[in-house]
């Protein structure tokens, strides 16, 4: 019996022609492209410690101060608009750490919930 004549197939897989198919690289370019990711990922999540910081900024100044939209049209006021809201955010964040409150915790996905 061959595979497309199987008939549980529909179960396994919607393909309609040729299942799914493996390609194997040759040894030495499956090792170096292992290396280089281990390499990249070394590198990724450096810079995404540094990314994980800004992002939390960005999210306080869009859902509590508005930071997504402008108010003004111009360079001048746009600019003041910044800064008057990067000062805001500031005011925010010291206001919270003198009254010693907690940042947020990062959302917990339904998956770790189930498993908690």
């Amino acid at each position: 019996m061959s595979l497309r004549s199987h008939p549980s197939r529909t179960c396994c897989t919607s393909a309609r022609g040729q299942g799914r198919q493996l390609t194997l690289h040759p040894r030495a370019e499956h090792e170096a492209l292992v290396a280089a990711r281990a390499r990249q990922a070394g590198e990724t999540r450096h810079l995404y410690a540094q990314r994980r910081g800004v992002e939390g900024t960005i999210v306080q100044g869009v859902r509590a101060l508005g930071l997504r939209r402008c108010r003004y049209r111009g360079l001048a006021r746009t600019s003041l608009q910044s800064l008057a809201t990067a000062a805001a955010l500031n005011l925010d964040r010291l206001a919270a750490w003198l009254a010693r409150r907690r940042l947020a915790t990062t959302r917990t996905s339904r998956f770790a919930a189930l498993a908690a």
